[in-house]
């Protein structure tokens, strides 16, 4: 027989009793601690989370065998934490249990559509509580055992598979060293600080990643929102370095950066360029429809420009500039609102409840000079 095709052995597949680790995010005390009791009762480990957001960030990092779930929690409810789960490839296969005192059919349909394994009703019977994740981790560990028979299986292809990724990280190598000096020859006109290349870059992954956009998605925008003013480029001295205010005309000359950016990434085929381009001719678009330089209204604007008009008016405020000073966090959060109409009203919301790590990010990222 093939030494790379060995006959699978039950016998050698571990014993659904072993502890297994357990993630829970449920916002009540009192099911905390049921949860709680009969876990470790069971002689499993449990980490217990309040909200779906937390345990997105911890489920990486813990690798739970199973996830128990509450619907309703602050932030994202449990129908679309499953859908998050089941969607990214690190975590697909870890089971989701949905427990809920929503007892109505459509609850139960939803929380199937969004991919659970098993869907429970509160109050929680302890008994078929146990049973369940009982079944589900003798099912999640032979599946385990499956995939780790099929890796020593795929060794040799696995081997080959280096040597493609490699040329791959290349190619990508190239785009983003390409966004960067894009970026610096723009920088370099405009007097702008590599710090604030830096706030826009982190503060638009943060609000793409907080809104649920999927990762090639984040990293386009992470990658391409550097590049937001590339046009300014192509912007006479006399206006772009004007330390006062400009008069109506010069103001129209200056708005035509984004054309002038988009002009100079259009054709691109690499998703970083592409997602560059169109942030750099919407970020000035209002979602009231009061931007520039097409005017366009709500969702008319790509994700990516909206998602971008939020961090780089936030850091612009907080900025000193040759005509104004610099606005502490709290002042430019309140213009913000008072302007609420030209945001996207859910890109405001996140905003709102990521505005601790916007003022972190913007502290944290200062010219060391």
């Amino acid at each position: 027989m093939n030494e790379t095709a060995k006959e699978i052995n039950p016998n050698t597949v571990p014993l659904e009793d072993a502890t297994a680790r357990i993630l829970v995010a449920d916002d009540d005390k009192l099911f905390q601690e049921l949860f709680k009791d009969l876990i470790l009762d069971m002689g499993h480990e449990i980490l217990m989370v309040d909200n779906a957001m937390e345990l997105l960030e911890k489920v990486k990092e813990f690798k739970p065998d199973i996830i128990l779930s509450d619907v309703v929690m602050p932030g994202i409810d449990g129908f679309e934490l499953t859908r998050r789960l089941k969607a990214d490839p690190q975590t697909m296969h870890i089971p989701v249990v949905i427990i809920t005192s929503l007892s109505d059919r459509s609850a139960k349909v939803s929380g199937l559509e969004a991919g659970a394994d098993e869907l429970l009703n509160k109050p929680i019977d302890e008994t078929e509580l146990s049973l369940r994740i009982r079944n589900l981790l003798k099912v999640k560990r032979f599946e385990d055992y499956l995939m780790e028979h099929g890796k020593s299986l795929s060794s040799e292809v696995a081997s080959k598979t280096v040597q493609l990724e490699n040329a791959f990280e290349k190619i990508r190598s190239g785009y983003i060293e390409t966004v960067n000096r894009l970026t610096l020859a723009a920088e370099y006109r405009d007097k702008e600080t590599g710090s604030h290349i830096k706030r826009i870059s982190l503060c638009s992954q943060l609000l793409a990643r907080y809104c649920g956009l999927d990762e090639p998605q984040v990293e386009a925008i992470f990658f391409g929102s550097p590049m937001h003013d590339v046009g300014k480029i192509g912007i006479p001295d006399s206006i772009l370095l004007k330390p006062g205010k400009h008069t109506e005309e010069e103001f129209e000359t200056m708005k035509t950066h984004s054309v002038i950016g988009a002009d100079i990434l259009r054709d691109a085929e690499s998703e970083i360029l592409i997602a560059a381009r169109e942030i750099a001719l919407s970020h000035h678009e209002a979602w009231d429809g009061s931007g520039y330089p097409d005017g366009l209204k709500g969702e008319e604007i790509p994700i990516s420009g909206r998602i971008v008009r939020v961090a780089d008016v936030y850091d612009a405020l907080r900025s000193a500039r040759p005509y104004k000073k610099a606005m502490t966090h709290e002042e430019a959060y309140k213009i913000m609102y008072e302007q609420k109409d030209k945001f996207d009203p859910s890109l405001l919301k996140a905003f709102d409840e990521c505005q601790d790590e916007f003022r972190r990010l913007f502290d944290e990222n200062q010219e060391s000079d």
